[in-house]
């Protein structure tokens, strides 16, 4: 991984979570500290190098942005109606 793309993955990760630092373990794996319970969340383990950790955090990042956006509880019946509406009047323009 060159250097720039590491720094664009450590940037998103910073982004989120500004109190995040790499730390090591007693095994010499590497590990996010200040990422909150996203860790145990998804139950990341320890990685080998610095590299590895950051892009690791970075795709879970993305993921639970993924399941917070659709997640069931998050939707309602408003949305929906709007939604519709919206694509209804789409549809009757053309």
């Amino acid at each position: 991984m060159d250097k720039a793309k590491f720094k664009r993955i450590k940037n998103k990760v910073l982004k989120l979570y500004p109190n995040a630092k790499t730390s090591v373990n007693s095994n010499g794996m590497y590990y996010l500290s200040g990422v909150g319970s996203l860790l145990d969340e998804y139950m990341i383990p320890p990685q080998k190098s610095v590299y590895n950790i950051w892009s690791v955090v970075s795709d879970m990042i993305k993921i639970n942005q993924n399941i917070q956006r659709t997640h069931p509880n998050r939707m309602n019946l408003q949305f929906d109606e709007k939604k519709f509406e919206r694509i209804s009047s789409r549809n009757k323009r053309n």
